[in-house]
């Protein structure tokens, strides 16, 4: 030992040399060499127990229930869950697992009837090929995030896009078709159909009609429109896309009734049926044809009795409220009429009135052009205005009126992560 080690310690070694050691240059005694391996000893202790805790942490969430990991996942928004496959191999099988992604879905669609969202679409002012999404919530603090997409086709003349199906949308133009999952950045593009086709780049508005989206055992695509020029070829023509086919086929059997273009007036689904407004006939009604999608025939609604002025039967709209179909009329007192089809499909029933000149939707835009959105809570109501590119939440109990967004195209709306359909 040195002087200064003993004079700190308050003795003097007196091992001979022989049971010193060398450590670093420095002789050590072996006393203090017992010290110094102990306390490596309790360092390395000390980090392997730290190192078998960190262990434990990381591979803590995997040794949770399946069940309750499911649970948890199932909850969680789409942009979270795609982070989290690349954490876990197991984690990722799951995710990607199709059972899972239907119970997501499942949950998904619950929660989006107390807590409604939208999603709004603008598409490049600059090019036809980008496309920006924007969720956007009604009601509650879930977080939503949007979505630029880049679709190297583009979308020249008109564009549509179809109400959502599962958290997906289709997306058509005059000279292309796509499907989309905006949440997962998936998309797919389809054959072209035969409206597309025959059709010319750019057509009036009042004679554009859309396919609807919609799911029986499977996807599908159906695209009802007027045939062109005109008979014999029938009076209406319809088309139907088979996503495991990857093809458009026609149906035999079409209405015989013309049906109403518009790009305003796109077909609605509920409870397993595709609804389509009619052209005016002779008494100056518009009728409603139904198709159902897993029997694949077309039957004529019966007539709904109102009021309505026979001027502003162009300005009807169709709605789906609680997987129920739903009409609007303008009445001839300008009140606004909701009446819903009954289960049976035999008969409608007058569910609200809104007296338009009492409310403040008279303030806002014109009485002939609102169009029901959505519904929630069953006392409010998302209503649009495409004239005046107003989206307002009107209140059915107080007659209140809340102006949320100017945009006009948008749709109802909830994450999914069903894709590669």
């Amino acid at each position: 030992m040195t002087a200064a080690y003993a004079k700190c310690y308050g003795r003097v070694d007196r091992e001979p040399l022989h049971k010193r050691h060398r450590f670093c240059g420095v002789s050590v005694h072996a006393k203090e060499m017992q010290f110094i391996d102990s306390r490596d000893e309790e360092v390395n202790g000390e980090r392997d127990c730290m190192h078998h805790h960190n262990e434990k942490r990381a591979t803590a969430p995997s040794s949770l229930p399946n069940d309750v990991v499911e649970e948890i996942f199932i909850r969680l928004p789409v942009k979270t869950l795609i982070r989290f496959k690349s954490l876990s191999k197991q984690w990722n099988l799951r995710i990607k697992s199709h059972s899972f992604a239907e119970k997501h879905l499942k949950m998904a669609s619950s929660y989006q009837v107390n807590h409604p969202s939208l999603m709004l679409f603008f598409p490049s002012p600059i090019t036809s090929t980008e496309i920006e999404f924007h969720p956007f919530c009604l009601e509650g603090r879930r977080p939503l995030s949007h979505t630029q997409l880049s679709f190297p086709l583009g979308f020249l003349g008109w564009i549509h896009y179809s109400r959502s199906c599962d958290g997906l949308f289709c997306i058509q133009s005059s000279k292309s078709i796509c499907v989309v999952n905006p949440a997962t950045r998936w998309f797919r593009y389809l054959p072209l159909s035969g409206y597309q086709i025959l059709n010319p780049t750019y057509l009036p508005a009042n004679l554009i009609t859309a396919a609807a989206f919609v799911k029986a055992a499977d996807y599908k695509l159906v695209w009802l429109y007027n045939s062109f020029p005109f008979p014999p070829n029938g009076v209406t023509t319809c088309e139907v896309f088979d996503f495991r086919a990857n093809a458009w086929r026609y149906l035999t059997c079409t209405p015989s009734y013309r049906i109403y273009g518009c790009i305003y007036c796109e077909p609605e689904s509920a409870n397993g049926s595709v609804y389509w407004f009619t052209e005016r006939n002779n008494n100056y009604k518009m009728d409603v044809i139904a198709f159902d999608i897993h029997t694949e025939k077309f039957r004529l609604l019966p007539k709904i009795h109102s009021s309505s002025d026979p001027d502003l039967n162009d300005h009807r709209s169709m709605c789906t409220l609680d997987d129920r179909l739903c009409i609007l009329i303008t009445t001839s007192i300008l009140d606004k009429e909701f009446w819903r089809l009954k289960s049976s499909e035999d008969m409608w029933e007058k569910i609200y009135t809104i007296n338009f000149l009492s409310t403040p939707l008279s303030w806002i835009g014109s009485e002939s052009y609102w169009r029901p959105v959505t519904m929630w809570k069953k006392k409010k109501m998302l209503l649009s205005h495409p004239c005046s590119g107003n989206l307002v939440i009107y209140n059915l109990q107080t007659g209140s009126v809340r102006i949320i967004h100017s945009h006009t195209l948008c749709m109802p709306y909830f994450e999914s992560l069903i894709s590669n359909i």
